[in-house]
């Protein structure tokens, strides 16, 4: 019988704003702005890209850049708008919320919109990290839990400023935004808030074991 999709995860818990994953790794997560190169000018795209490079220079440890694309439902925004509209008196403000629905509706009958999403994923590995699942599980703990925290917390510092300096003011997830990351990823044609109840429940249990 086929396990539900859960437990193909490799993460054992969420806590402290990082994935702890089953063999004592843990993992942070940035959420990143895009940037569009080709709306700066030459100069400013070569000051960009150096400074990049920079980034990449410096690091002494791998990290991962995960991009999460997905259609986004706006019927929620519809909504607000319509609400909008409902409440409106002015005539004039009213037609003017009437044209711009329609052209949104119009507009999502032929397009759909796509949002894309930017995350860096810095680690900090266990001094298990990398042996066979049993095994680890078996290695005694060579690395205090707060250490591995302290140390993880430090290339989070200095990515963080690295990219602030780029002009990416990057995001930490905490642990409600990184469980629903993994919802999300796992779950592409749901939204968090559209998942059942029951699910979320399950899922979270799992995860907190």
């Amino acid at each position: 019988m086929p396990q539900p999709t859960y437990y193909l995860i490799k993460v054992k818990e969420i806590k402290d704003n990082v994935y702890i994953l089953e063999d004592g790794s843990l993992r942070a997560v940035l959420a990143v702005p895009g940037i569009n190169l080709d709306l700066m000018n030459e100069e400013d795209q070569n000051l960009f890209l150096n400074q990049f490079k920079a980034l990449l220079d410096g690091l002494d440890f791998p990290l991962q850049v995960f991009i999460y694309s997905r259609y986004e439902n706006l019927d929620n925004y519809l909504k607000i708008i319509q609400a909008r509209l409902d409440e409106e008196e002015n005539p004039l403000i009213k037609f003017q919320i009437e044209e711009y629905m329609k052209f949104l509706e119009d507009y999502l009958a032929n397009h759909k919109v796509m949002k894309k999403m930017f995350f860096v994923i810095i680690p900090y590995d266990s001094a298990s990290a990398g042996a066979p699942l049993p095994l680890a599980k078996k290695l005694p703990e060579t690395q205090d839990y707060q250490e591995m925290l302290f140390q993880l917390e430090t290339r989070i510092n200095y990515v963080t400023q690295i990219l602030a300096n780029m002009g990416l003011v990057p995001i930490r997830l905490n642990d409600l935004e990184l469980l629903e990351l993994l919802f999300e990823s796992y779950n592409p044609s749901l939204r968090y808030g559209e998942i059942p109840k029951q699910i979320i429940e399950k899922l979270t249990e799992f995860l907190g074991k």
